[in-house]
């Protein structure tokens, strides 16, 4: 009797074993790409995810607690995935998140530097010189309540990350940022959908922003609020922070394929959490 091994791609991604009588499926991040997992490359991990996560290396106590749990069967993705749920319950988290969205889109502001900001504002609004001065600051003023309160709600387990990136990119600082309309539009496509807009989309974009009616993927709006909107309903929103999350943990751009594959997860009602789970506990992540 012969046996043959091979692989069978899909969009499961599994390893199939072969013969004239049987047939074995074994998932790939169950299977050890080598004979075994030393405990030096188990500690790599536990050093990897918590700086990934909380921005810091291991206390020796939790360094311990990470070892022992994942020893109980270092190929069980089911046991790898518990261990990251544990970490992302801690407060650092949210704070590393905020963080990495800070670092991208507003040049690494703090939230000291947010809270100066809105200050700033209303001093302008107490110091307005006409009314349509007063109104132009009391517009920046609610957009940067808004932000606060998104920001406090994600401090705080109420508020999406989708929701926070919404008002992160309202804030006057990323106006000042890329200043100019098409600056603006521009901006937005790269950081979202991690490419350039078209002309078109430029463009209708562009109208959009300045408050004229524009139309974008088959959508109408007339102000900056509508554009987003319409932006991060379309599925390369979905697509481009799968993009954002292989660049920020695998250090590479995924596939087409996987593009899609994880955005569909994404549909399927995966929130941030689950993704940066599934991420960190792949194979690949691991073994990186």
């Amino acid at each position: 009797m012969t046996r043959t091994i091979g692989l069978l791609f899909s969009s499961a991604l599994l390893i199939v074993l072969s013969s004239c009588d049987e047939t074995v499926v074994i998932p790939v991040d169950n299977f050890p790409v080598d004979s075994t997992i030393t405990e030096v490359e188990l500690e790599n991990y536990v050093n990897k995810t918590h700086i990934a996560l909380l921005n810091r290396k291991p206390s020796d106590a939790e360094l311990s607690n990470s070892l022992a749990w994942l020893q109980v069967d270092p190929y069980d993705r089911a046991i790898r995935d518990s261990y990251i749920a544990g970490l992302q319950t801690q407060p650092e988290v949210r704070w590393v998140a905020w963080q990495f969205l800070s670092d991208r889109l507003l040049e690494g502001i703090d939230t000291a530097q947010i809270y100066s900001e809105n200050s700033w504002i209303g001093d302008q609004i107490n110091n307005a010189g006409s009314s349509g001065e007063l109104a132009y600051w009391q517009v920046i003023l609610d957009k940067s309540n808004a932000h606060i309160g998104a920001m406090e709600g994600w401090f705080a387990a109420d508020t999406s990350y989708t929701r926070l990136q919404t008002w992160m990119i309202r804030l006057y600082t990323y106006d000042e940022i890329n200043m100019g309309t098409e600056n603006f539009v521009v901006s937005v496509y790269q950081h979202f959908y991690h490419r350039y807009p078209s002309d078109l989309e430029l463009e209708e974009g562009s109208k959009m922003v300045n408050h004229e009616w524009g139309i974008l993927y088959g959508e109408n709006g007339n102000s900056k609020a509508d554009f987003i909107t319409i932006l991060f309903e379309q599925a390369e929103f979905e697509q481009g922070k799968v993009i954002t999350l292989f660049e920020n943990y695998l250090k590479r751009v995924p596939t087409s394929v996987e593009s899609v594959a994880y955005a569909n997860r994404f549909y399927s009602g995966w929130d941030f959490w689950r993704m940066q789970r599934y991420i960190l506990t792949s194979s690949e992540y691991v073994n990186s």
